[in-house]
């Protein structure tokens, strides 16, 4: 009996699914040890949140990242109420120099800024300015009322000769 679970066991481990693309990780037939490397110290870290949701964060690594952040509620209890949360974040990057970026989240989306960071085209900011300014649209289809008024809609009058 002992051996009957024990093969039982041994065919439903044999058997199991290789979910590991699933979870981010390669496929190998081979299976190679990769070398532990380990995280970066931190240095410096501060967090600090209230109940209404707004929060402040900093953080500091041996390897030169930095990160801060911070958020408050506007417009607490309207119907504009918006958690506006703004920070930066520094890191070293591959050629040794260090890269910032700043960066912004609010009711108008998330929006980031840095030297390494191309800028907006005019005509794209221009669209996008005029987009935030227009009423909200609510899905709902409707039927502009003059819209077949238009020239293009007026049934013209055939007439017709008799031979």
């Amino acid at each position: 009996m002992k051996v009957l679970i024990l093969a039982a066991l041994f065919a439903v481990a044999a058997a199991r699914p290789d979910v590991s693309h699933l979870l981010g990780q390669q496929h190998h037939h081979h299976h190679v040890q990769q070398a532990y490397v380990k995280p970066p110290a931190i240095l410096r870290q501060v967090q600090e949140t209230s109940e209404q949701g707004d929060y402040k964060y900093s953080f500091k690594t041996e390897n030169g990242i930095e990160a801060t952040g911070q958020a408050l509620l506007k417009n607490a209890g309207n119907k504009d109420e918006a958690l506006v949360s703004e920070g930066s974040y520094s890191y070293v990057g591959e050629d040794g120099q260090t890269y910032t970026v700043n960066w912004t989240a609010d009711e108008y989306g998330f929006r980031a800024a840095g030297a390494h960071i191309p800028e907006i085209p005019e005509e794209i900011r221009k669209g996008l300015e005029q987009s935030a300014n227009e009423p909200e649209d609510d899905g709902q289809y409707r039927e502009d009322p003059n819209a077949y008024d238009r020239p293009q809609f007026q049934q013209q009058q055939q007439v017709y000769r008799r031979f």
